[in-house]
C-alpha cells in the first residue's frame, strides 16, 4: 500500500465512526465518547491504580543509566 491509500483508510475510518456516533442518541452518545475497558467496559474512573507499583523505584530506575 502506498501512503495515500493508509490516508484514505484513515480518513475513511473517521467518516465511518463520525457517522456511528450520528446515529445514536445524545445520552448514548456521551457515553459512546467516554474511556472505557475494551474488555470489561468498566468506565475508565472505575478503574483502580495497580497496587504493587512501586513509583520509588519507577523514578529511581527513569533516571539512571542502568536498572538493578
Amino acid at each position: 500500500m502506498k501512503s495515500r491509500d493508509y490516508l484514505w483508510c484513515l480518513a475513511n475510518s473517521l467518516l465511518d465512526r463520525e457517522e456511528e456516533l450520528a446515529r445514536l442518541c445524545p445520552v448514548c452518545r456521551s457515553r459512546a465518547l467516554e474511556a472505557h475497558c475494551s474488555v470489561c467496559g468498566r468506565g475508565q474512573e472505575d478503574w483502580e491504580e495497580n497496587p504493587s507499583f512501586d513509583l520509588d523505584r519507577f523514578e529511581r530506575m527513569r533516571g539512571e543509566e542502568g536498572f538493578d
